[in-house]
């Protein structure tokens, strides 16, 4: 099958002064990842690094020119694609999830066979899965069975309570299981801004994948709920106010109270 060429693979979209969203427009909407940079006084930094299908490293250097660390929210390969790319830089993870990047990813474009249980019920959460998980290609020939990450190795491991210094300003990681063992969010008290990767996201929560688990995502989504929390960047889809995600949260709790596994 081929596929029409996307020349400009990255969306870029400055929120705030400090901040930008990068996202990658032409992967499928289940793959379709938020990257955020963050900049800060000493050193800035970039959360996530989408799919890895083109160079992201270019499109950071543009609107970066400090020094520059890597923050991990979880290991899935949406997440992480771009990671081989800053591997000279601070990649920072949580220990349950550092493995992970240390082993190669996936290979090839197309989506992985999943159990049809778990299929069915993406269908009824209204995501229906491709053959591919792109729609386009970055340039003429790109090669989509040769796809695949390089592993990685993390520079520190970091866990509930850490600090992450960018100078003028310090975030605290939150451990937050439930999506994935080790996914962990980072919380800006001073200015009550949270970015949680998959923990939560504005959408339809996935809590079906390998090891995600709804008994652990039950009390997270409790924790979330009583942070005094002003905007949330999730890991997909827009940012939400605080309100916005109380009521996300309200409904995957109601949609999952009594089915904790």
């Amino acid at each position: 099958m081929e596929l029409p060429v996307q020349l400009s693979w990255f969306s870029v979209t400055r929120l705030r002064p400090d901040l930008y969203r990068i996202t990658e427009p032409s992967c499928h909407r289940m793959v379709r990842a938020n990257c955020f940079l963050l900049l800060g006084s000493d050193r800035d930094l970039l959360i996530d690094t989408g799919m890895g299908v083109a160079p992201l490293r270019p499109i950071v250097a543009s609107l970066s020119s400090r020094p520059l660390s890597v923050f991990t929210t979880h290991a899935h390969a949406d997440h992480i694609g771009g990671h081989p790319e800053f591997a000279d830089l601070e990649i920072l993870v949580h220990p349950f999830e550092a493995d992970e990047l240390r082993r190669p990813g996936l290979r090839g474009l197309r989506f992985p066979k999943r159990a049809p249980e778990q299929v069915e019920s993406l269908r009824r959460s209204g995501i229906e899965l491709t053959e591919f998980m792109v729609d386009a290609v970055p340039y003429p020939d790109y090669d989509m069975d040769g796809y695949g990450r390089d592993a990685v190795e993390p520079t520190r491991l970091v866990d509930e309570g850490d600090i992450v210094d960018l100078g003028n300003r310090r975030l605290e990681v939150l451990h937050l299981p439930g999506h994935s063992p080790g996914s962990i969010a980072l919380w800006e008290e001073k200015t009550g801004s949270l970015f949680t990767g998959d923990a939560l996201y504005d959408g339809v929560i996935v809590d079906t994948g390998p090891g995600a688990s709804i008994s652990a995502y039950l009390p997270t989504m409790e924790r979330l709920k009583r942070l005094p929390v002003v905007d949330v960047f999730g890991g997909h889809n827009d940012p939400m106010t605080r309100s916005r995600m109380v009521t996300v949260i309200e409904r995957y709790m109601a949609s999952r109270s009594g089915r904790g596994r």
